[in-house]
């Protein structure tokens, strides 16, 4: 009965949806440096999006813009929650929950008890550091060029639990991986537990390691250590 409430879709979504699988076939062949200055391919995934054209939004952090699909969706749903906000919110909107977290599983390519839905990023990655199993003098290493709310959590372990967090300085842009990779490696003591490393800089893009160096180039050594 209530099937739509999960699958109704907009005209334009449809249309969208079909535009990104044109695209899609288009450009499966295609090398990501010309994806890149392909203004038909871009001038398609825009028209996902709702900003105003007139402002250049140059902050995609904690405060990207959801695309026009997502706001239609959440729009759709609270109205529904508020026609019966106990019927629908227990009833038939948590009926999705289990099966949203299989189709991420999927996905994934893990177990559905593995996946925890969160309302951002920020509040995931805090639900992994004060997770962690660490004692006093358990030592973790990050930068000083992560996200400041990572930066906040960890030294509020460092000051409630009494954890040591140490923090280099990356001399950004970098544009070799292993002077990344060093500058770690010569932070490890025999207490270091954990490494934060952030994939990308959000003050300016920076990716921190690449696909190379993460998983087949040089390895920073913490058998000992972790």
């Amino acid at each position: 009965m209530w099937a739509g409430a999960f699958s109704s879709h907009s005209l334009f979504s449809e249309w969208h949806a079909a535009e990104l699988e044109v695209l899609r076939k288009q450009t499966a062949h295609m090398p990501p440096e010309d994806i890149v200055s392909d203004e038909d391919y871009w001038s398609v995934i825009q028209q996902a999006y709702t900003v105003n054209p007139s402002i250049i939004n140059l902050n995609n952090g904690g405060v990207s813009p959801s695309p026009r699909i997502v706001q239609e969706a959440v729009e759709r749903f609270n109205k529904l929650s508020n026609e019966g906000p106990s019927y629908f919110m227990w009833r038939i909107l948590d009926q999705g929950r289990e099966p949203l977290r299989q189709k991420l599983a999927d996905l994934a390519g893990c177990d559905p008890e593995e996946i925890a839905v969160n309302r951002n990023s920020t509040e995931a990655l805090n639900t992994v550091i004060f997770g962690i199993d660490l004692k006093s003098g358990d030592e973790v290493i990050g930068t000083r060029q992560d996200y400041p709310n990572m930066i906040n959590a960890w030294k509020q372990r460092q000051q409630r639990e009494g954890i040591k967090y140490t923090q280099i300085s990356l001399d950004l842009p970098v544009e070799d991986d292993d002077t990344i990779v060093n500058a770690f490696e010569r932070a490890i003591t025999p207490k270091t537990k954990v490494l934060h490393i952030t994939h990308v800089i959000n003050w300016m893009g920076q990716i921190l390691l690449g696909q190379k160096n993460m998983c087949n180039g040089k390895k920073i050594r913490t058998e000992n250590h972790s």
